[in-house]
């Protein structure tokens, strides 16, 4: 595999650091599976993700458009859920989208 092929990135912890590294990869492009011990920290990071793009937009650094296309490469996973991009079987359905 080279670095070209990867397309999905996991970042562990959806902390302040962990939410700002999902949104740099999730505006590069990158699929991102985000996960942190309890849900209520994925919502916070989300919400947070989602606060710095209107930043983002109203400055004028990224079109009204790019905050959707961004938001809509995130994938958060709370740690009961086994369920994953890798071919294991699920045992539990899980939510799969930022917005």
């Amino acid at each position: 595999m080279t670095l070209d092929a990867i397309r999905t990135v996991a970042v562990l912890g959806a902390g302040t650091m962990g939410n700002g590294i999902a949104h740099v990869f999730a505006r590069g492009g990158y699929n991102v599976i985000l996960r942190d011990v309890e849900a209520r920290f994925l919502d916070n990071a989300i919400g947070t993700i989602a606060k710095n793009l209107d930043r983002e937009v109203k400055k004028g650094k990224i079109p009204e458009g790019d905050k959707s296309r961004v938001l809509g490469r995130g994938f958060t996973r709370p740690p009961t859920c086994l369920k994953s991009r890798a071919p294991i079987s699920p045992s539990k359905p899980c939510p799969s989208a930022w917005t």
